[in-house]
Order: C-alpha cells, then sequence, then structure tokens
C-alpha cells in the first residue's frame, strides 16, 4: 500500500467521524453547520505526515490490525485539528493552512449577519466549542479502534493517547506562560523553550503517533518507549522547522502571513539565539517588532534581517540537523527490517527539511 492509499483511507475516517458529529448535534437545528463546517474545512488540509507515522511504526512491528492502524491515525488527525483551532485562538491567529482561522471565520460570520454584541468574543467563543467537537470526533475515533482488542493491547493504546492529549496541552499551557515573560529575558528561557517543543509538539507530532503505532501491533512496553525515544527528537525537529518558516517561509507555501510568528510575540529558540548575538541596535529592532501586531511589513523584514546577520538562522538549522540526527540514531536501536527502515528514514528526512 502506497502513501497515497494510506492517506486516502485516513481522510475517509476523518470524514465519517466529522459526519457521525454532524449527525450528533443535528437536534441544534441550523447552527451545526455553521459550528461544525470550519473543523471539516481544517481537518480536510492536513498533510497527514502523523497519520503515516502511526501507520508506518504499526507495519514495522508486524502489525496485523491494518484498519485499526488507520483508525488511530484519524484519531490523532482529528485531536490534531483541535489543537491547532485553539490554538489560533490563543495566538490570535488570523489563518491556518492557507484558509481563514476558525474563530476569524465564525467571527465574519457574526459580523455579516449584524448579529448583537462583540464579533470577535463570539468567534473567540465558537472555535472554543468547534475545537471541543473535533477533540470529542478524535476520542470516538479512538474508542472505535480499539473496541475488540485485547485488554493489554486496548489499554497501552488507550493509555499512550490520553497521555499524549495530556501533554499536548500542558505544553499549550507552557507556550502561553513563556509568551508572558519579558523578552530581554528570553535568553533565560532555553530549557522552557525546549520544554514547550516537546511537551506541545513532539508529543502529539511524532512520539505519540510512533509510540500508538507500535502498541496497537502489540509490541511491549519497552520497545514502545524505544518508539517514543525515536519521536520525541524528531517532534522538537519539526517545531523548529516550523519556527523557520514562521519567520522566513513562503507565505503561499506555509499559509501563513510572513512574520506572522513576530506578530504573535511567539518565543522560540530562533527568537533566543537572535537576542543573544545581535547587538543593542538589533534587539531594538526585534523589541519594536516582536508582539507588536500592528508590525509593518517593512519592520518585519528588518527583524528578519537581524535574526539571519545575528546567525541565529543558521544556528537553529544546526539544532534541527542534530535532533533529526538523534532520531535517526533512535530509529538504529529499533530491530526492524531494512524496507520499514528506509521508510521510516525517508519520513524523517521530509519532516525536517519540508517546505510548509
Amino acid at each position: 500500500m502506497d502513501d497515497a492509499t494510506r492517506t486516502a483511507r485516513v481522510d475517509d475516517v476523518i470524514v465519517t467521524a466529522l459526519g457521525q458529529v454532524a449527525t450528533d448535534i443535528a437536534p441544534a437545528t441550523h447552527s451545526p453547520q455553521e459550528l461544525l463546517a470550519p473543523v471539516c474545512e481544517l481537518a480536510a488540509r492536513g498533510k497527514r505526515m502523523r497519520a503515516l507515522l502511526v501507520v508506518s511504526a504499526h507495519d514495522a512491528c508486524d502489525g496485523q490490525e491494518s484498519d485499526r492502524a488507520t483508525l488511530v491515525a484519524g484519531a490523532v488527525e482529528l485531536f490534531q485539528t483541535a489543537a491547532l483551532i485553539h490554538d489560533d485562538v490563543l495566538d490570535r491567529s488570523d489563518t491556518r493552512r492557507g484558509a481563514t482561522s476558525t474563530h476569524r471565520s465564525l467571527e465574519a460570520l457574526h459580523s455579516s449577519q449584524a448579529w448583537l454584541g462583540d464579533a470577535e468574543r463570539f468567534g473567540v467563543g465558537g472555535a472554543i466549542l468547534a475545537g471541543d467537537l473535533a477533540l470529542m470526533a478524535s476520542h470516538h475515533t479512538l474508542a472505535t479502534a480499539i473496541i475488540g482488542l485485547s485488554r493489554d493491547v486496548a489499554t497501552a493504546v488507550g493509555r499512550r493517547f490520553a497521555s499524549m492529549v495530556s501533554l499536548c496541552t500542558a505544553g499549550q499551557y507552557l507556550d502561553i506562560r513563556l509568551a508572558a515573560q519579558p523578552l530581554a529575558t528570553l535568553g533565560q528561557h532555553t530549557e522552557d523553550i525546549v520544554a514547550t517543543m516537546r511537551a506541545k509538539t513532539a508529543s502529539y507530532t511524532a512520539e505519540g503517533p510512533l509510540a500508538l503505532g507500535a502498541a496497537l501491533a502489540g509490541a511491549s512496553g519497552d520497545t514502545v518507549h524505544q518508539w517514543a525515544a525515536v519521536g520525541v527528537p524528531l517532534g522538537i525537529a519539526f517545531q523548529l522547522r516550523d519556527d523557520l518558516l514562521g519567520i522566513v517561509g513562503k507565505p503561499e507555501t506555509t499559509g501563513k502571513p510572513a512574520g506572522d510568528d513576530l506578530r504573535e510575540g511567539k518565543r522560540t529558540l530562533l527568537l533566543s539565539f537572535g537576542i543573544d548575538r545581535t547587538d543593542s541596535a538589533g534587539r531594538a529592532v526585534l523589541a519594536g517588532t516582536v508582539g507588536n501586531e500592528s508590525a509593518s511589513a517593512v519592520d518585519v523584514a528588518a527583524a528578519v534581517d537581524v535574526l539571519h546577520a545575528s546567525g541565529a538562522v543558521l544556528a537553529v538549522e544546526s539544532h534541527i540537523q542534530d535532533y533529526a540526527d538523534r532520531a535517526r540514531e533512535a530509529l538504529g536501536a529499533l530491530a526492524i527490517d531494512a524496507a520499514h527502515r528506509a521508510r521510516l528514514e525517508s519520513l524523517i528526512d521530509s519532516t525536517v527539511s519540508r517546505a510548509a
């Protein structure tokens, strides 16, 4: 089975799960479609990298539960949809995956109908609920996947999924906590930045998916931990690449405005390196742009120039390769055949070198 077929099967799982949500909330009359439509649109735009990691780990462990692996993969993708909707609310992002973010979409609906009250507040409230629907669809899909499995395997998969969701949620808190720290002290929070990447992103980007695939295949607890050990550095490398793309990526490829992370004030290793390695003039440029939602394109371009000139961009590239190498080393410790190893190495390469 090739990746296109695997992805199509996961897409079908997601459509079915959200279709069930539509049925469940139908008694709420006309409003369900308003609430669910942006969820469906966002869910349909995913690259399915996490899904492929779930299925690849399951197959590499000689798993015999292909249909269940697809369901677990769909559950992970639906969780990501929920996390992205909530993340956009927290970051006040206007776009996601090349489309209007959920809270902005619902805000625009309120404004277009000339409803009473504050449109922005309506959009935020609606997006929180929309994200909750995606989260419930995720859990329902996981439950469907593990019903009928042996007690040990079902417990292992369910526990891994719950741990992943909890850790990611705590990581979201770490993220907003970091954003509340003075920019001038960011260099003192390097360990906090790495901890945030590990909790918020690595948990459900690679660690969880790989561990879930192995657990579903019936691998031992020690083996599942080994798979998770591949995913932690891989997930951090993914986030570091994401941070670079959020600053220097092409909007038509990333689906987000250039420099949006700077305007949002996102605390990243890239920004920490830039502040530490530039001069007072460079720090002044960064201080005037980071967290300034009204920063102009010229302001953002100047801040990006500082990050390049300071060597921060090259330093992050070096860290990406270091974490990717750690993931490859951990993969090398797994007892899998050459074909599956090559496939997983290819997924690592595509994850850390992507342009979107």
